[in-house]
């Protein structure tokens, strides 16, 4: 049987040097920085009520293969480091079976190809691809740091993590370090200049705005991944009367980029 193998950190000289990147890693701006690319892919559901840290997390309930992911600029040769916390169950109880792996790849810009980090010659023996295994079970929040090295010809780092059908898989405190490195200028579905207030929203009016003139529509989704409301913007404006007190996932669509936003309503 095949053994799941993590490179664990054991100093601070790294971290010393280089600071994490990772937007909204904590999720304590809901899911506002994390994107879905994949065929099919959503991004996971915001927990207010269960974080590694803080309250704070995020959680799949998977019925197909489905994953999050950011991507960044890196230098080539430079160390990579990635830590994040993890639950994770097979909804049915089973003991065995698919859950969640970290899925994540060097290319060069413009290329979808992957490209191997040194020592390594494909997903088999990557662990940021998980030995191309899976994530075991873990009922309490559990941390994995893998470490590796940016190959040569790569110019950008998609970090991505995936959820498995049958799985329920909760992340948190997600880390991304490497001298260097920096947010993709052109990270997915980011919405030029998009701005969302007043948030707490104590009124019946949210504003959404953004640097282009084109149509705007909004779903909001409650904390357990259930769509309250779907409308367009209109003069900049979203009436959310309806909306009871409580914490909900803005997802904005606009020229067919989306973005999300955590929304309070008071």
């Amino acid at each position: 049987m095949k053994k799941l193998y993590f490179l664990l950190l054991i100093g601070f000289t790294t971290l010393g040097f280089s600071q994490n990147i990772v937007v909204n890693p904590t999720f304590a701006d809901g899911l506002n920085g994390w994107s879905a690319t994949g065929t099919n892919y959503a991004l996971p559901n915001l927990v207010t009520n269960d974080g590694q840290d803080d309250s704070f997390s995020v959680q799949y309930i998977a019925t197909a293969t489905t994953g999050f992911d950011q991507k960044f600029n890196v230098v080539p040769g430079a160390a990579v480091t990635v830590s994040f916390w993890y639950k994770a169950a097979r909804t049915d109880g089973a003991l065995t079976g698919n859950t969640a792996r970290i899925w994540s790849v060097f290319q060069a810009d413009g290329s979808t190809t992957p490209i191997n980090p040194p020592g390594t010659t494909g997903a088999a023996n990557d662990p940021l691809r998980n030995n191309n295994l899976y994530l075991p079970q873990a009922a309490t929040w559990t941390q994995v740091t893998i470490t590796s090295e940016v190959p040569a010809g790569a110019d950008t780092f998609l970090l991505q993590f995936r959820a498995y059908n049958g799985a329920t898989v909760s992340f948190d405190n997600i880390s991304f370090v490497s001298p260097g490195a920096t947010l993709s200028s052109n990270s997915f579905n980011a919405i030029e200049g998009l701005s969302m207030y007043p948030n707490p929203v104590k009124g019946n009016t949210l504003f959404v705005t953004s640097a282009a003139n084109d149509t705007m529509s909004v779903q909001i989704f409650d904390v357990l991944g259930k769509e309250v409301l779907k409308s367009n913007v209109v003069n900049n404006t979203v009436n959310v009367a309806d909306l009871n007190a409580g914490v909900y996932i803005v997802k904005v669509t606009q020229e067919g980029k989306t973005a999300t936003r955590k929304l309070v309503v008071q």
